[in-house]
């Protein structure tokens, strides 16, 4: 069990990193280190070595990536791809364009160290420009043969993917797996008002705003996922 500082990633105590071959350095949670290293061992023997692109992200570094996001610093993008114009949109629009695919601060699974985004070693290595679309996992993705492992031996190495398909919350994210029963443990005591109260306190665009959809995004976005 994580302190509601550590699941929102304000303390990364729980944290050890990880390293691999030719790749920058990553955070993990601890307790998923062992089932993490042989998913990956077992992957690359079976010819899908795989490099993690993202695992922990803090807070502060959540805050930033939405902030960017609503301020039109960094682009926002469509379910289907398509660049979107935050500058044309309302609030609610703005706040559900970026839902799609970057998390509010506080409220990812990112922060908790059991959570990853992958993408084939062998690509990376070669110096594709990864981009993290469900057309690079699709039958003709430069993914295609890792998602076909992936959705053959994820689950018996203890992960699964919370975003695998689209349910009216986050966008498919076929890359993201996450460890079951570390971040099961996790969300199921999650401490919503710690973590609205240290939002609250945070320099969050739109604070006002965000405080009140929180219900929402947590119904629509944090507790939408599939379990298996």
């Amino acid at each position: 069990m994580l302190t509601w500082q550590q699941a929102c990633g304000i303390d990364e105590s729980h944290l050890t990193e990880i390293s691999q071959n030719g790749s920058q350095s990553r955070l993990a949670n601890i307790q998923v280190i062992r089932d993490l290293n042989t998913l990956l061992d077992s992957a690359k023997q079976q010819g899908h070595e795989i490099t993690i692109i993202s695992s922990f992200r803090s807070f502060e570094r959540q805050l930033t990536i939405w902030n960017d996001k609503w301020m039109g610093h960094r682009p926002v993008f469509s379910r289907h791809g398509r660049p979107l114009n935050i500058d044309n949109m309302s609030d609610i629009e703005r706040y559900k364009a970026i839902a799609l695919w970057s998390a509010l601060p506080g409220l990812s699974r990112h922060h908790w160290g059991t959570d990853f985004d992958i993408f084939s070693a062998q690509a990376f290595k070669q110096g594709y420009q990864v981009e993290l679309t469900p057309e690079e996992f699709s039958e003709k993705g430069i993914c295609c043969e890792l998602e076909k492992w992936l959705s053959e031996n994820l689950s018996q190495y203890g992960f699964f993917r919370p975003y695998k398909n689209y349910n009216q919350g986050v966008a498919e994210e076929p890359w993201h797996i996450s460890h079951k029963l570390t971040s099961t443990q996790i969300f199921d005591t999650f401490d919503y008002k710690a973590c609205k109260t240290h939002l609250a306190s945070s320099e969050i665009k739109a604070k006002d705003f965000i405080l009140d959809k929180l219900e929402h995004y947590q119904t629509q976005y944090f507790e939408n996922f599939e379990t298996e």
